[in-house]
């Protein structure tokens, strides 16, 4: 029961923590992970549906997809540690299997280990998820004046260069009422 407890104090600590992102940009009142995680949750199981994949698996993977900021902090995309993201996680990953109680070590370990090598559509689906949740509070953000939406266009436009769904892309100009990128 302890180790639970211990691993219960960690999963809260994510829902107090700003997204560095919002910090960078002077949001007042930024999102924490803990309610972007919730928003990519929501997205993850739209799009699982969408393409007919597997929704149970993939509503894991957006549960722990950010699991582990809580060692690595919330790494922006602006930052330049962020070339090393995936390195940082990877040797977080034993501190973060130290904290998780036994009955979740293995699933949790699996799903990060997918979600690290995007091999899987649903690993590809939770990070398109993970991309438009972002996108998407930016475009609230400006609706409010908060925000600077133009930064994530350059961000969706890098996002789309991996390979990741278009409709990102199109997504974000949507909202900014541009034609669809070709």
């Amino acid at each position: 029961m302890k180790e639970l407890i211990k691993f219960l104090e960690y999963v809260s600590k994510l829902k107090l923590t700003v997204r560095t992102g919002w910090k960078i940009l002077e949001i007042e009142k930024g999102e924490t992970i803990g309610s972007h995680s919730f928003g990519v949750i929501f997205l993850s199981w739209l799009l699982a549906k969408k393409k007919k994949i597997d929704v149970d698996k993939t509503i894991k993977m957006a549960l722990v997809h950010d699991l582990i900021e809580g060692i690595t902090g919330d790494i922006a995309y602006t930052e330049e540690k962020y070339k090393i993201k995936d390195y940082l996680e990877e040797k977080a990953l034993p501190e973060l299997m130290r904290i998780l109680p036994n009955e979740l070590k293995n699933d949790i370990r699996t799903l990060i280990q997918d979600l690290i090598e995007e091999k899987t559509e649903e690993a590809i689906t939770v990070r398109e998820a993970d991309r438009l949740d972002t996108i998407f509070q930016a475009h609230l953000y400006k609706k409010i004046n908060s925000g600077k939406l133009s930064h994530f266009i350059e961000y969706a436009e890098e996002v789309c260069k991996k390979g990741y769904s278009r409709d990102i892309l199109d997504y974000i100009k949507s909202l900014q009422g541009n034609k669809k990128s070709k």
